[in-house]
């Protein structure tokens, strides 16, 4: 993943590693499951895509389909355990250059959980397509996260177990879309300002020729990038206070787009 040149911001609260990876882990694009070593049906193409979510204890509960050589392999390995590498993949949801915005890696040791209740399956994955599925557990030994806020390759495994996702990542993707389709001109003021600022380069178009998209939202503020041919910027704008529900983002977003708005 490409670095992006950032604007420079006060000192403001950051999300902490474990809780970059286990947003990243539970909202990511698209998630791959692999058993290194092992024959995963010829190994057609890439690793199966699977789902996957934090259990109380800090292990993965992975999804995956019934018939998948994952289930078969964790199923009849002479081992109790066996050695596998989860990988997630985080896509910005609104198009732009250097789409990608994050990967977070989990390698550990792969068992099949019990058959699973249909409500215990609703409670984990609520939004899974139909189909006959398969619940496998990932016990964490190693973590790593590689994102806009930067990289991290040890993440504290009990720390993972502990932390907390992001509470806007659910709706993030709605309200990026809605901003890029919607918000043209409020994007253009948080442009405007990023260039104003006393840190922002100099040598970039001074007549709006570039264009602003909204990039990532979490619960300490806004990410957008600056786009003039192929130049790349990113600038942050941190909310007054931290959003503990996504029913407290709509006066967020108010008040940072009305204090833009007076500068």
């Amino acid at each position: 993943m490409p670095a992006i040149p950032a604007m420079p911001s006060p000192v403001a609260p950051v999300p902490t590693a474990a809780e970059r990876a286990r947003t990243l882990l539970e909202f990511g694009s698209s998630v791959i499951l692999d058993v290194p070593g092992a024959d995963l049906a010829n190994r057609p193409g890439l690793p199966p895509l699977v789902r996957c979510a934090v259990l109380p204890d800090g292990a993965l509960a992975v999804l995956a389909e019934q018939d998948s050589p994952l289930r078969r392999i964790a199923s009849v390995s002479h081992q109790d355990e066996v050695a596998a590498l989860l990988e997630a993949v985080d896509v910005a949801p609104v198009a732009m250059p250097h789409r990608i915005r994050g990967r977070a890696t989990v390698h550990g040791r792969l068992t099949v959980l019990r058959p699973a209740a249909p409500e215990v399956l609703d409670g984990l994955f609520p939004h899974r397509p139909a189909g006959r599925y398969a619940l496998l557990r990932l016990d964490p030994d190693h973590l790593a996260v590689e994102d806009l806020w930067g990289a991290d390759c040890c993440v504290d495994v009990a720390a993972f177990g502990r932390a907390a996702t992001d509470p806007l990542a659910a709706e993030e993707a709605t309200v990026l879309q809605h901003l890029a389709s919607a918000h043209a001109d409020r994007l253009a003021l948080l442009g405007a300002q990023a260039l104003d600022h006393p840190s922002g380069p100099r040598s970039w178009p001074a007549d709006g020729g570039y264009q602003v998209r909204p990039v990532a939202l979490d619960r300490f503020g806004l990410r957008v990038r600056l786009l003039a041919g192929d130049r790349v910027l990113d600038a942050r704008f941190e909310f007054h206070r931290p959003v503990a529900r996504p029913e407290e983002l709509a006066e967020a977003m108010h008040r940072l787009f009305s204090q833009v708005g007076t500068h």
